[in-house]
């Protein structure tokens, strides 16, 4: 766990992806929450180590699997944008056996998840909104692109943005539900914010503004080079054998299988969006 400026920490060595929270006098402010229940005990003694206020709310910045099925094991009330509300509700039983079987095929790790039950936001946003805590001030900001319900987590003050999965850093994004226009324009919108000096990502290690152009260049590319094929008559599968964006970043140890579904995922989405939009132009 990093504190990354005073009272708001960081962890990135969690599995589902980062998390953080910021110390109020009424209560943290929690950002996401660790899938996996060793983490989230984990996490909890963590917070407990610099903090005896408890927890006032915790934030979830979309509707992914492994952003909100740990809320369970936290005690407070969930914030989240009503789309990932009105996603969650097909998370039934069913829904939540099928995840964790195949999760479990990949990850020995998740043999607890078990444990685990889907816990709905019990407030949620249409669009920004404000949230006023202690001292602390904290902007929650509607913006899509990684997927329709992102929100961000501005702390101006601290002059410090949790962006969730709309940033990751020095690794694949997955488009796989994304709209990358938007997503375009939302890393745009960033790099305009004359008060974050620091993003906390969804993904990676704490990085700058600037560093979103790297995001930009790679979904550029990708949409470039899917095009490309698309325009040329391929159809999405010869698509997805065809695109390569490996060259980008070098698959960690043991996760390439990983990496190369994630890739594959996102060309088909990228081929489904200028598929869609070929159709509309036609009628």
């Amino acid at each position: 766990m990093r504190e990354i400026t005073q009272g708001v920490y960081f962890e990135s060595g969690y599995r589902s992806g980062n998390v953080g929270f910021a110390v109020t006098e009424e209560g943290a402010i929690l950002i996401d929450s660790p899938m996996l229940p060793k983490d989230a005990w984990d996490w909890l003694k963590k917070i407990g180590s610099v903090t005896r206020q408890g927890i006032s709310f915790l934030i979830n910045t979309d509707y992914q699997v492994e952003r909100v099925l740990g809320n369970c094991f936290f005690p407070t009330a969930t914030i989240a944008h009503q789309l990932t509300w009105a996603e969650m509700q097909r998370y039934d039983e069913a829904f939540l056996l099928r995840y964790i079987s195949h999760y479990k095929e990949r990850e020995a790790s998740a043999v607890d998840l078990s444990k685990a039950r889907i816990v709905l936001p019990e407030l949620t946003l249409t669009s920004d909104m404000t949230l006023y805590k202690g001292e602390r001030i904290f902007r929650l900001i509607h913006v899509g692109g990684h997927s329709p319900a992102n929100i961000m987590v501005h702390l101006p003050k601290e002059r410090t943005l949790f962006s969730g999965d709309v940033v990751v850093c020095s690794q694949h994004p997955s488009l796989a539900q994304a709209n990358s226009l938007k997503w375009l324009q939302t890393l745009e919108f960033i790099r305009s914010m004359e008060d974050v000096d620091v993003i906390l990502p969804g993904r990676g290690d704490p990085c700058d503004v600037k560093s979103t152009e790297v995001l930009t260049d790679y979904i550029t590319r990708m949409r470039e080079r899917v095009y490309e094929h698309y325009s040329s008559g391929y159809t999405r599968r010869e698509t997805v054998d065809r695109v390569k964006m490996q060259d980008f970043y070098e698959a960690p140890r043991g996760q390439r299988e990983e990496m190369e579904r994630r890739i594959r995922g996102s060309v088909e989405r990228v081929y489904d969006e200028f598929k869609k939009e070929a159709e509309k132009k036609r009628r």
